[in-house]
């Protein structure tokens, strides 16, 4: 066989630039299911949902330079259908003309936890009660533009058992400490 090139003719094939943008995206995909699919020890672990609210606090410091907006964090507890228990939920809005309103859909949802997961917010040196009077709760941490932030530590640990607390701590110039990313097993 003789096997001769045909002038004007290339040969098919990608560049590495497209099997990199191919790579990239299918990364991207796996971290958003890993992301989203949760196990269900994962809900009742205080050490989980730490992780992921440090995630979402990283996230939102970023988001807040970024886009030059204040946001706000606003937690409650919620009653569980068809039970007598509660669950600590959270949720972020920005402020924008004046009033609070939520963040585009594709950035971040409600968050509600368990109910054997328990919240002790400390806002600036003071426990914080929650108000179930208050017709428009306040936000409970606010992120800057410039990056400065409400202090706050927020714990979380297991309702009745002598679990280990988890801190996540956010001081006035919006460093966040707090647990760190746990190993991959």
């Amino acid at each position: 066989m003789n096997s001769q090139r045909v002038p004007g003719r290339f040969s098919q094939g990608f560049t590495l630039i497209e099997i990199l943008a191919v790579v990239i995206i299918i990364g991207l995909i796996i971290s958003i299911v890993a992301l989203s699919v949760n196990s269900p020890e994962d809900e009742n672990n205080p050490n989980k949902e730490a992780q992921k609210l440090r995630q979402e606090l990283d996230f939102v410091s970023e988001l807040a330079v970024l886009n030059g907006e204040i946001v706000g964090l606003f937690v409650e507890p919620k009653e569980i259908e068809d039970s007598s228990a509660t669950q600590w939920c959270y949720h972020w809005q920005r402020f924008r003309s004046e009033q609070w309103e939520d963040l585009p859909k594709d950035t971040l949802s409600e968050h509600c936890m368990s109910e054997t997961i328990q919240m002790d917010l400390e806002v600036e040196g003071k426990l914080l009660a929650y108000d179930p009077d208050l017709e428009t709760q306040p936000p409970v941490l606010v992120w800057s533009p410039s990056g400065e932030a409400t202090g706050i530590t927020i714990t979380l640990f297991t309702k009745g058992v002598n679990s280990e607390r988890k801190v996540i701590d956010v001081d006035l110039m919006g460093v966040i400490t707090g647990p760190e990313k746990e190993e991959e097993k």
